[in-house]
């Protein structure tokens, strides 16, 4: 039988939350200080791609954390901060994520920025080009990925850029216990999915779009299910936020399209997510809603939601993969040896593995 090898890392994505949280602590505790130690104004977390959903997933965090002072949190992509850079201060603080460490983009904005702000590198590959450029390190947990489609990776540079705003905001202990419990979340979610999504990937493989959409870190969640769609089962697959389901999305929305909604466990974001759901099936789409409950009354996989809803995304995202690997191969893809691998290459995506 073929080796599976983004399920088998799909699997491993609780193990890998564990890891980062013990391996990484320290050293996420050691940064922090750095930062406070500079007086930080302004912290940028940068990525492309899945490494920026997570740096936009770990900034509600910072949003979530109460403090009296601290630096102001913002996500940006790699490219867009690159070419267009703010004017930046000697107190400001560059967090950049690539989980192989040889993202261009990343690379040339710590070169050019050497000397004149903190630069935090986040990856998983020890050793790479990152962990040279950096003046501060965290290295994720987990054990080395050999999948082109970032699936653990995605939760442990997560994790790491969580633990790095945590310990930088003094957060409480029991925030870091919610923290430990994702790895449970997650993998109670991959059990049932496991059970649930071969029974939908057919019907799934046969619909022309798919809308993923949520609020606040449903919505990061939306964006890295619907990119595990793409890269995976090269299917059309888009993100909104909730709210924004009710312009773009809902004029393209019938029989022909299923909609994926994500919840989180924040009252008002998950009523909105609910309100499109429920929109959605009466507009005639198949509804797949990702979390606690299902509100549209139609396929559901059950993710349980955490305390902090700033860390919904490591549940929510790894029964996403599994859906999407599931539908690949419903299709006749392998998901392992994507073809598109030598169209990233072609581009100076040097970095992607396999194919």
């Amino acid at each position: 039988m073929e080796e599976r090898l983004i399920l088998q890392e799909i699997r491993e994505t609780p193990a890998a939350i564990t890891a980062t949280i013990e391996e990484t602590r320290p050293s996420a505790a050691a940064a922090a200080a750095t930062v406070r130690r500079r007086g930080a104004g302004r912290l940028y977390i940068t990525g492309n791609g899945t490494s920026y959903y997570s740096s936009l997933a770990a900034s509600y965090t910072a949003r979530s954390l109460p403090a009296s002072e601290g630096p102001f949190v913002l996500a940006m992509m790699a490219g867009d901060l690159r070419y267009f850079t703010p004017a930046l201060s000697e107190n400001d603080v560059l967090v950049g994520v690539s989980a192989s460490g040889e993202f261009r983009d990343i690379l040339a904005l710590f070169t050019r920025l050497q000397g004149q702000v903190l630069r935090v590198g986040v990856t998983h590959v020890p050793g790479s080009s990152l962990t040279r450029e950096s003046d501060a390190l965290l290295i994720s947990g987990g054990g080395p990925s050999r999948v082109p489609v970032m699936t653990k990776t995605y939760a442990s540079t997560l994790t790491a850029v969580h633990l790095l705003l945590l310990e930088l905001f003094a957060a409480p202990e029991a925030v870091y216990q919610d923290l430990r419990a994702t790895a449970s979340r997650a993998e109670e979610a991959i059990s049932a999915a496991e059970e649930i999504v071969p029974k939908i990937a057919e019907p799934v493989s046969q619909f022309e779009h798919a809308f993923y959409f949520g609020a606040g870190n449903g919505y990061t969640a939306a964006l890295e299910g619907a990119l595990k769609m793409k890269e995976m089962a090269l299917f059309h697959a888009e993100a909104s936020e909730s709210w924004e389901m009710a312009s773009g999305p809902a004029t393209m929305v019938s029989h022909k399209t299923l909609c994926v909604g994500l919840y989180t466990g924040h009252k008002d974001g998950d009523e909105a997510t609910a309100q499109a759901a429920r929109h959605a099936r009466q507009w005639g789409a198949r509804v797949l809603e990702v979390g606690p409950t299902s509100y549209a009354g139609d396929l559901h996989l059950p993710v349980m939601a955490p305390r902090y809803h700033g860390f919904a995304s490591l549940a929510l995202v790894p029964p996403l993969a599994l859906l999407a690997e599931t539908v690949a191969r419903v299709r006749g893809i392998n998901p392992d040896r994507p073809a598109w691998s030598e169209r990233y290459r072609s581009q100076g995506m040097t970095h992607i593995v396999g194919g």
